[in-house]
């Protein structure tokens, strides 16, 4: 027979998820995606890829994983910067072909529009927003929300109704 559970330990536990996932978004990933949204409405200029590389790593399973690694020159206001970012959050991937794609895009010696920081003009990306796949990455925080809020509905509804 199974052991039925506490609801003040069902209900602290709801909470805790809650206050957990919203604390993650507000603090973690909004302020990503906020950046990276942001970063649309950058100021732009032209820029030399300098360097286009196809990095690879293995991960703790032993699955190689891949990563462009692009460095691009650009001028502001006369001084010259250098930067590698391609977007906001650059990561690794086990498809070598995405990468290629992406290395093909800003091959070495290309010319490319790079999207600046006004106040800090070293801070840059190549490609700004979130993107589809990312934009719900960042929004998993909210996840541990609406688990939390449907484990205090449902222990509501074995108060109310029995069970």
């Amino acid at each position: 027979m199974r052991k039925r559970q506490s609801p003040i330990g069902t209900l602290i536990f709801a909470v805790v998820f809650f206050v957990a996932g919203l604390m993650a978004y507000q603090y973690l990933t909004k302020p990503i995606a906020e950046e990276a949204e942001e970063a649309k409405e950058w100021p732009t200029t032209q820029g030399t890829i300098t360097l286009a590389k196809l990095n690879k790593t293995r991960n703790n399973e032993g699955k190689d994983m891949y990563s462009a690694s692009v460095q691009y020159d650009y001028t502001v206001d006369g001084k010259e910067y250098n930067c590698s970012a391609i977007r906001t959050l650059d990561g690794s991937t086990s498809s070598k072909s995405s990468v290629k794609k992406t290395l093909k895009k800003y091959a070495k010696g290309k010319t490319v529009l790079v999207h600046y920081d006004p106040e800090f003009p070293n801070t840059a990306v190549l490609e700004p927003g979130t993107g589809f796949m990312l934009g719900i990455l960042l929004k998993l925080p909210l996840l541990f929300c609406i688990v939390s809020v449907l484990m205090v509905v449902n222990l509501f509804k074995r108060f109310l109704f029995g069970r």
